[in-house]
């Protein structure tokens, strides 16, 4: 007996622990991958970074691993959901404003005619990671003629040579039969992998990609136009978003301190010398003022940067006054020339058997143990996307190359009616006239859909603002279809996705259309160009890849928001550096393109404060070292080289073997590739090694400051000057030149606090939390900051040139033991190859006749 309600015990605990286990999962755990944040607030940092995307996530972990470097980055959102990590779960957090920004279009009667209040439903991560925390994963580089392209349209160093290596220094791929391929990477930050669940219908799909003529390989390698099942950044049948990638490690370091919950209102810029100078942001509802020494760097994303840009006083001048905001500098292009891929939704097939995914793949214990324990199962599934493929419509006649498509096709193992309206309807907002008579009848039936979708639309939006309020979205206008030419490549995407789904592997498993029609298109007959247009415009689906609001261009091209260096035209010391920048958006999904331009960014940056550092011209050094990296090949950990011209010519492949081969050879070669990154920058023999940043900026600090030099040297504002497309500084004082930090530069933050508080003063006001906070920068004035700074950090504020605190300098008179140490200084820095010609093309060639007087001293001193 006793026995008995022993085993009844037992049975009710396991039946409460299984109940427990389900409840688990649906109370999200916060902050998930452990980034440590919100350490304590500094004055001031070298740089600071809004925005933890796909772009601000990598370029602040890397600027950071220079120690000397203090990186602050500013998240609006939370630090993300335990939802966001397990890939099918995100979608319970879709359209939830702590996690998401639910942007939505401003309603046009030309397209999203079928969602909710006719407005297409425009999501994006609010979290650490951006939008990588909650998008569909895949990921793919794009065309390499994407990125000649932008090199054509005057933007040298961002040719498909000069960025592959970044897509490679950043890739950990997990698949064998890749890791050989010279155009992926092992040992990176970011995980790739294939799915560890694919549905009976992932097979098919292939099977009738090839039955229509259309080569089976890898889309992120030699050629684009392929079909494959999907890879995602993904590993172990979890997310890897790019905080998980870049921050989860970087957050542990001293000089990188991530805030979280930290709304950026706007760059403070100084109206004079237009240099950025620092950010305002709110968090737990006060206000807080935080400084840049070197540079701010905006990647919000492609509406919230042109936005902050427009706040901050640059853009389109009209604009900015019709809203009562200040207008700094002109800049017409801010909030212009938006792209977005969109696609035909809708395309849904029905099937006679069950090859593919229905709801009860998913609501069982079964799928719930094996994802729990084993990351396997329908719950592993990357959001339900199984294949993807790449085609040429045949209408768009301005590819330069044959591999240049302008389709792309996203594969599903079910259809929109699959989870009988319970989560995807609400998901992209559609409005119950069009599921009612559109996808309702289908409900809960086995099926699968194709999503085709425009790469290269001719058509472009805008984002403006609202209002000056900065907790009110922007105006988003997408102007689809503006080009009819836009339609016509759809049309033909469409028949193409039909002709897919209704090939012979479909039509094996009972592969049908689903026949409910369109409520909106009854009156055209189906198929024809005009029931295809209106489809088109009624049920557009997004795919959340908008880009090249702030676009990057030559200072010829009105349109340019930036340089080839990311630069923000007119105003120094401020960068843009997300999808923004693109100057045409690329062919296929834009999370790896973006956080590919992170990456590139922050080599850039590294290199122009390491050619200050050293007294060398920015812009040589950067042409010379980091703008062009293909010239510095592909280095493997061994050592060993392999050029990229030969990577990339024409025959490699045939040299190497075909997509089987490799894949073949890969199966027992564990070859990882990777590519030259920061720390090979110091084995080449033209790059300056001898001493570290921290030693060369202690030395020449000093040292010039000893021979009266420092006041005669041009700041490094001075490269920023020659800058295209800056205008003439009011008051006199020339464009890019810097105030005297130790007499005006305290009250200059005075002036500029007040004029950011008064543009403030209209907004709506920020209740104060009881109890404060334990941040320590509080908006003070100039003078009682200078009263506050302690001598020693007054004559922190005096680093210009090299962004390194003076705390070697001393009121006191330096003893022999600090001399003998500045001597041993002075004798490494003069081992440096600083080439003569380099130095007189400069603004610091003073520095030439520093450096001959340090060593007649030296040799005096050392006789």
């Amino acid at each position: 007996m006793g026995s008995y309600f022993v085993k009844i015990i037992i049975r009710i605990a396991k039946w409460i622990v299984k109940k427990l286990l389900v409840i688990a999962l649906f109370v999200p755990v916060e902050n998930p991958n452990h980034i440590i944040y919100d350490k304590q607030l500094l004055e001031e940092y070298d740089f600071i970074v809004v925005g933890s995307g796909a772009g601000g996530s990598p370029l602040a972990s890397r600027l950071s691993e220079d120690h000397h470097h203090s990186v602050l980055l500013l998240e609006a959102g939370g630090a993300g959901s335990g939802f966001a990590d397990w890939p099918l779960f995100t979608t319970l957090i879709y359209n939830v404003r702590k996690y998401d920004w639910t942007f939505h279009n401003v309603r046009d009667e030309g397209y999203c005619i079928g969602y909710k209040k006719q407005q297409c439903t425009l999501n994006r991560g609010k979290m650490l990671g951006g939008s990588t925390g909650i998008n569909g994963m895949m990921y793919v580089r794009g065309n390499k003629n994407d990125y000649d392209q932008w090199e054509r349209l005057g933007n040298p160093g961002w040719g498909f040579r000069d960025v592959l290596p970044y897509f490679i220094r950043s890739e950990d791929n997990q698949d064998p039969y890749l890791r050989q391929s010279p155009y992926h990477g092992v040992g990176g930050y970011l995980p790739v992998s294939s799915a560890r669940y694919l549905s009976g219908l992932a097979g098919i799909w292939i099977q009738a990609a090839r039955h229509l003529g259309f080569e089976i390989g890898d889309i992120n390698g030699d050629r684009q136009i392929r079909f494959m099942n999907s890879q995602s950044t993904t590993k172990l049948g979890e997310r890897w978003s790019a905080a998980r990638a870049f921050l989860r490690a970087a957050s542990r370091r001293p000089n990188l301190n991530i805030l979280i919950h930290s709304h950026v209102t706007r760059v403070i810029i100084d109206p004079v010398s237009r240099r950025a100078r620092g950010v305002v942001f709110y968090k737990n509802r006060r206000r807080h003022v935080v400084w840049a020494r070197k540079e701010v760097i905006l990647s919000a994303g492609a509406f919230a940067s042109p936005q902050l840009l427009k706040l901050s006083g640059v853009g389109p001048c009209a604009e900015l006054r019709k809203h009562g905001i200040p207008c700094i500098h002109d800049l017409p292009g801010v909030g212009e020339n938006m792209q977005s891929h969109f696609g035909i939704g809708g395309i849904d097939f029905l099937t006679k058997k069950k090859p593919g995914l229905t709801l009860a793949h998913f609501i069982n214990l079964k799928s719930l143990h094996n994802y729990v324990k084993h990351r396997t199962g329908p719950l592993a599934s990357y959001l339900l996307l199984e294949g993807t493929g790449f085609a040429h419509s045949g209408v768009d006649n301005t590819s330069v190359s044959s591999d240049w498509p302008d389709l792309q096709f996203l594969f599903y193992p079910l259809h929109l009616a699959t989870d009988g309206g319970l989560l995807f309807r609400i998901i992209l907002g559609m409005s119950e006239k069009l599921w009612i008579k559109r996808f309702k009848p289908a409900k809960f039936k086995p099926g699968y859909r194709i999503v085709p979708v425009m790469l290269h639309p001719r058509s472009r939006g805008r984002v403006v603002l609202r209002s000056r309020n900065p907790w009110q979205h922007p105006d988003i206008f997408l102007n689809l279809f503006d080009d009819p030419r836009d339609l016509a490549v759809l049309r033909e995407g469409g028949r193409l996705a039909e002709r897919l789904g209704l090939s012979a592997p479909f039509r094996r498993v009972g592969g049908r259309l689903q026949p409910a029609p369109n409520p909106y298109c009854h009156l055209h007959p189906r198929g024809g160009p005009d029931w295809w247009d209106c489809s088109i415009r009624v049920f557009a689906e997004t795919i959340w890849h908008e880009t090249s609001t702030c676009a990057m261009g030559p200072a010829s091209d009105p349109a340019a928001v930036v340089d080839n260096q990311l630069r923000v035209y007119g105003i120094s010391g401020l960068r843009v550096v997300d999808a923004s920048v693109m100057p045409r958006i690329t062919s296929g999904n834009t999370m790896a393109p973006t956080i590919m331009i992170g990456e590139k960014a922050a080599d850039l940056i590294r290199a122009h404060w390491h050619a200050v550092s050293l007294g060398r011209d920015p812009e040589h050094f950067v042409e010379s070292y980091a703008l062009h990296p293909h010239r510095h090949g592909l280095y493997t950990p061994q050592g060993a080289h392999l050029d990229t011209e030969e990577v990339l010519a024409d025959d490699w492949w045939e040299r190497k073997g075909s997509f089987e081969t490799v894949q073949q050879e890969a199966a027992v070669s564990e070859t990882s590739w990777d590519v030259y990154g920061p720390s090979e920058m110091s084995q080449d023999k033209n790059i300056p090694s001898a001493v570290t940043l921290e030693q060369e900026g202690a030395f020449t600090a000093a040292t010039l400051e000893q021979e009266g030099a420092l006041s005669d040297l041009s700041q490094e504002n001075a490269f920023s000057a020659a800058h295209p497309k800056q205008e003439e500084a009011p008051s006199g004082a020339a464009l890019g030149q810097e105030v005297d930090p130790s007499t005006t530069f305290t009250n200059q933050e005075a002036v500029l606090l007040a004029a950011s508080q008064d543009q403030e003063d209209a907004l709506p006001a920020v209740p104060q939390e009881q109890g404060g906070t334990h941040l320590s920068a509080e908006m003070v004035s100039g003078e009682e900051r200078q009263q506050q700074l302690q001598p020693q950090q007054q004559l922190q504020k005096l680093d210009w040139l090299h962004g390194q605190p003076y705390d070697h300098l001393s009121e006191n008179p330096p003893d022999e033991d600090q001399d003998e140490q500045k001597l041993r200084q002075i004798e490494r820095l003069l081992q440096l190859d600083v080439r003569e010609e380099d130095v007189r093309q400069t603004e610091f060639g003073r520095l030439g006749a520093v450096i001959d007087r340090l060593h007649q001293r030296l040799e005096a001193l050392q006789g």
